[in-house]
């Protein structure tokens, strides 16, 4: 029986064998990006290849996942094989080799070389241009004022030749000092052009962290296969974003609506299918438990022993650590060689050639802090090109206090008391105190303990919901509801942080629009208009662009509207609608024995249509409010009639439909009551 079983263990298990080599041993497969679906965090990415599928068992490398990658989000699927295993493993990849980085040292070197020789050759050619041009004949001295020898007699021919010599020089000089300018430039434009290539390869660090992915496929018989490789992601999101197109010679609103994808995860989607999800995938799935509640029970307590002195532990071994290989003893040899080199060129990098000159640089050699070749921004060599570790003492470690003794801990609670309840279990627990009346206290005398047991039924809820620190996001303006928004042609996103507009669709609607003004406010109505959203998905809340006969007017925010709700568009002011509104006020004094002054403001709004076709306009006006019990308030006179109020806020709505050049004028009229020589403040 045992033989048997054996036998059918052995014809199960693969002939194929899990090791260090495995990544080695197996076959590169190119599996580009097809699928990413976008979140408000994170983005599941796939990844597709078409393979031709020997008979029997092949070893797959697919291409190196972006290092910050959920490994325990990694499926990979094959449609015409069995997938038998897949393997991934955080690597660092060089980007770049040693002999890369050793070329481009040498170049700056020799640019940096050249440049110095030809900065002291301009100087030494500056300089004697400077003396030339300093040499020059004195003008001739009065016979009677000389002293000493006469003066020889002038010789013209020789002082000619001495001329032209000086003039042929000075020429000389400035030639070569233009010469060397040129020079110079095309040198400085070299230098700059290796510059810009250093700062591409960032030599900040070597290695990049990496996923690298290995997959087991077992196929029957040779045929075509599809392998998917599929994965979560950090850093992305999406928010949307509105264009609102409104026709009022038809009298209806189109909706561009368009995903603002942002992506840094360190790999570029390029012509992919993509699509925008309000979901949370992080969210648990699962149903919580109850906890048994238990109000106020009481329990003898039972004493149990404490150790004051517990004997030492056994020591324990760590976990084995990785020795370095010859090959890796080596390269750091070589790393720690071109550490030394960058540190003389970390200047040059961080100083613009074009100012100054080269050769004042040699002598700040010695000045330089080590930069370049290690972890990025740990360590002596986390700076890169740029600024250099600057050499610290150490400081002294402090000393430290001796602790005092801590006091033994309190006595555990029962062993009933459910071990898994929260901390915040005692502000519904029983409670008993004991209290001492004030009659007690004089007389000395103890009373009965008062006893209160509060039983705070209603205990808080310890489950949060996922937050998100931009309450714009699309999770967040959703409600927790899944929605997912497909993009109808393909997209590029680079991994750059920058918010690309990704159009999702645009849907046409009749509306109804109308104007709201505010004329204690702003003379000015404003269009509107009320759409119903006839769609499947809610239209969520983002900035919206408004144009009015392809004439940008304006933007505005869309709010959250469900499928078969209402929303109310801002289209823009109007200004063939005029508004006037003034406050007539009169005030007298009544009264025999108290006097009062009585106030009676009048306000007139007059709203005139200066369009080709009626109109209806939602005015909203008020009434003050108080709450001092010696001022009275009392509405009046209202032509026409307030459609609402005034409601308990005193603002008053009135609808009003105004033909073509046509005028319309409201009228209310209230007073003010209340004791002479007061000043009302607002």
């Amino acid at each position: 029986m045992n033989a048997i079983l054996m036998v059918i263990l052995a014809a199960a298990v693969p002939d194929v064998t899990a090791g260090p080599g495995l990544a080695d041993q197996a076959t590169v497969v190119e599996a580009p990006v097809w699928d990413v679906t976008v979140f408000s965090d994170r983005a599941r990415v796939r990844r597709r290849a078409n393979l031709d599928m020997k008979a029997g068992i092949v070893k797959l490398r697919l291409p190196d996942l972006p290092g910050a990658v959920m490994i325990n989000t990694v499926r990979v699927e094959c449609k015409g094989a069995r997938v038998l295993r897949v393997e991934t493993t955080p690597v660092q990849r060089e980007r770049f080799s040693i002999e890369q980085v050793e070329e481009l040292i040498d170049k700056l070197e020799k640019l940096t070389d050249r440049l110095a020789v030809l900065d002291r050759e301009t100087g030494i050619t500056s300089q004697e241009l400077g003396f030339l041009q300093g040499i020059s004949p004195k003008p001739p001295v009065d016979e009677s004022k000389r002293v000493g020898k006469p003066a020889p007699p002038v010789q013209v021919d020789v002082w000619s030749a001495v001329l032209k010599f000086v003039e042929e020089r000075k020429a000389s000089c400035r030639a070569e000092l233009r010469k060397f300018g040129k020079k110079r430039r095309e040198m400085v434009k070299n230098l700059q052009k290796v510059q810009r290539e250093v700062q591409r390869h960032n030599l900040g660090a070597f290695t990049d962290r990496k996923v690298q992915v290995v997959a087991i496929v077992q196929a029957k018989s040779v045929q075509k296969a599809i392998l998917d490789l599929e994965y979560f992601v950090p850093g992305a999101n999406w928010m949307p974003a509105y264009d609102i197109h409104f026709d009022p010679d038809r009298g209806r609103v189109s909706i561009h609506t368009a995903g603002m994808v942002q992506q840094a995860t360190g790999e570029a989607w390029e012509e992919v299918k993509m699509a925008l999800s309000t979901a949370i995938p992080g969210q648990g799935i699962e149903l919580p438990e109850l906890l048994t509640w238990a109000l106020g029970e009481k329990r003898e307590f039972i004493p149990k022993a404490r150790a004051a002195r517990w004997p030492k532990k056994a020591a324990r071994f760590g976990r084995p650590t990785p020795q370095p290989t010859i090959w890796e003893a080596e390269r750091a040899a070589k790393l720690q060689v071109l550490q030394n080199r960058l540190a003389k060129l970390q200047r040059l990098m961080s100083t613009p050639v074009d100012t100054g000159t080269i050769s004042s640089l040699a002598s700040a050699e010695g000045t330089l802090g080590l930069g370049g070749l290690g972890t990025r921004g740990v360590g002596p060599g986390g700076g890169g090109y740029g600024r250099g570790a600057v050499p610290t003492t150490p400081k002294p470690s402090p000393r430290y206090k001796r602790r005092p003794r801590r006091r033994p801990p309190p006595p555990p609670r029962p062993s009933s008391a459910p071990s898994a309840a929260p901390a915040a279990m005692d502000d519904y627990e029983m409670v008993e105190e004991e209290s001492i009346s004030r009659s007690s206290r004089s007389t000395g005398k103890k009373t009965a303990r008062a006893v209160q047991t509060p039983l705070n039924l209603f205990e808080p809820t310890y489950y949060h919901p996922p937050r998100f620190s931009d309450p714009n996001l699309p999770a967040v303006a959703a409600g927790g509801l899944d929605y997912v928004f497909l993009c109808p042609t393909k997209a590029t996103v680079p991994s750059t942080g920058k918010r690309l507009r990704v159009p999702l669709s645009a849907d046409t609607f009749p509306v109804e629009t109308f104007y709201e003004t505010t004329p204690s406010l702003m003379k000015m109505a404003f269009l509107k208009a009320k759409v119903t959203n006839k769609g499947q998905r809610p239209i969520l809340r983002g900035p919206a662009n408004v144009f009015v006969n392809r004439e940008f007017t304006g933007q505005g925010t869309l709010k959250t509207t469900g499928s078969g709700g209402s929303i109310e568009l801002p289209l823009g002011a109007d200004e063939n609608i005029r508004i006037l509104r003034k406050v007539i006020p009169k005030t007298v004094t009544e009264g025999v024995f108290s006097k009062d002054d009585i106030t009676t403001y009048t306000t007139v709004i007059e709203i005139g249509n200066y369009k080709k076709k009626s109109i209806r306009i939602l005015v909203y006006d008020q009434v003050p409010k108080t709450r001092n019990e010696d001022i009275e308030i009392e509405m009046s006179k209202k032509s026409p009639k307030p459609s609402k109020g005034p409601d308990a806020d005193g603002i008053m709505t009135w609808d009003l439909k105004i033909p073509a050049g046509k005028t319309r004028t409201i009228k209310f009229t209230y007073k003010i009551e209340r004791p002479t020589n007061w000043q009302l403040t607002q």
